[in-house]
């Protein structure tokens, strides 16, 4: 009975939405159908105005921070209990922690950086973190959480759409304005802290520092009778290890950035994720973040510009195999060349999207399907309809319309 009654109020509550959201859009139909990009004689709207103004805003709600982040100490506090793991410290990443989330679609990904296990310490320049190894400590994790009541919502995943060897646990939060409660995926995973014994108050640069040391080195001379040094290869253990560096860079990003970021992942997650599954939410920040990197972002209209050259640059990756690369700088990232110098890692795979600080890392290279060419051709699309019809053509006829539609709810911003 309760059961029953919980559900005629959510079919309420969606009935609402529903009609409020159609009541908004029938009072400015009229008017948005007259608002193009290049501005026609009569127009009284500003196209740019209505991106950034009353579009960008609906990407910036969702679940409270407050009651999200509670959760997460509860499940940090649960993880430093564990007694077979000895823990140096918890990094809460994700697009929560690097502030890209959107609403009901997103994730919290907390990297565990262990340095004993079941008495043992680790080393993972010694090759301790196998395969064997992580399945384990990956199912004490999974058993601890299960012990403490939450059986239910505890999965142990070999294969993420990204990550190896992760737990996911499924948790509920409150909705912003209290008025539904909201399932977030919480991706749980374990990495080497090879900066063991330091003292230094970034552990994080430290981090990356070490791990990316030997991957950025410049190739040594050799003679050409003597073996030549070892080219880096990709490693799941290490990029799961550079969480702290992933998230260093991209927080510091402007928020006009940020912005766009939210708006193409609503568009993934909403509109396009049932027929394109698996395409990894920081391959998409990625994206946008090196199309800014070639635009002048203190313009009026570097928003609306941003969201092309993103989409441009995603159907570039996919068409005509442009390789994608964010500029991180010296402090995180790498050069263009230093990304060449690993390019026999990467150079077969169809689309090319470098990890920010681990040029061995291509995003793109996921282990599931994913339908390149489809999205490509979405993107190409949508450009279209940005650059050549109305506001009211992007907002209700465009593969954007679905996640306007989820966006368009009563709430306070982040």
């Amino acid at each position: 009975m309760l059961d029953a009654v919980v559900l005629l109020l959510v079919l309420l509550f969606m009935v609402k939405f529903v009609c409020a959201f159609v009541h908004a859009l029938k009072e400015c139909r009229g008017e948005l159908s007259r608002v193009y990009l290049k501005p026609r004689p009569g127009e009284q709207r500003s196209y740019v105005a209505v991106f950034k103004c009353d579009l960008l805003p609906l990407t910036a709600r969702g679940v409270s921070r407050e009651e999200l982040q509670g959760v997460i100490d509860y499940i940090v506090g649960l993880l430093k209990k564990c007694p077979q793991l000895k823990i140096d410290r918890v990094h809460n990443g994700g697009s929560f922690g690097r502030r890209t989330m959107v609403r009901g679609a997103f994730d919290v990904d907390l990297t565990v950086f262990v340095n004993e296990f079941r008495g043992r310490q680790l080393s993972y320049m010694a090759g301790d973190w196998s395969d064997g190894m992580q399945r384990e400590m990956q199912r004490a994790v999974a058993n601890l959480l299960r012990d403490q009541g939450l059986r239910n919502h505890v999965l142990e995943v070999e294969h993420g759409t990204h990550y190896k060897h992760c737990v996911n646990l499924t948790a509920r939060v409150m909705s912003v304005g209290g008025n539904k409660m909201e399932a977030v995926d919480m991706d749980i995973k374990l990495a080497p802290n090879v900066v063991q014994g330091s003292q230094v108050a970034d552990r994080g640069k430290a981090q990356r520092d070490v791990l990316m040391a030997d991957v950025l080195r410049q190739p040594a001379r050799f003679w050409f009778w003597s073996r030549p040094p070892p080219k880096p290869d990709a490693d799941p253990v290490r990029e799961a290890a550079l969480a702290e560096a992933l998230t260093a860079v991209v927080v510091r990003i402007s928020d006009r950035v940020k912005a766009v970021v939210r708006l193409l992942k609503c568009w993934y997650k909403y509109g396009l994720q049932a027929e394109i599954p698996n395409v990894p939410s920081v391959l998409l920040e990625t994206v946008v973040l090196a199309a800014a990197q070639r635009l002048d972002m203190s313009k009026h209209e570097a928003e609306v510009s941003l969201f092309l050259a993103a989409l441009e640059l995603l159907d570039a990756a996919v068409t005509r195999r442009e390789v994608v690369v964010l500029e991180a700088g010296p402090v995180w990232g790498y050069t263009r060349a230093q990304a060449e110098s690993c390019r026999h890692v990467w150079r077969n795979d169809p689309v090319v999207v470098l990890h920010p600080i681990d040029p061995t890392c291509n995003l793109a290279a996921a282990g599931r399907t994913i339908h390149w060419h489809r999205l490509a051709s979405k993107a190409r699309a949508l450009r279209r309809v940005v650059l050549h019809d109305s506001m009211h053509d992007l907002l209700v006829c465009s593969s954007l319309a679905p996640a306007v539609a989820a966006m368009f709810q009563s709430g306070r911003d982040f």
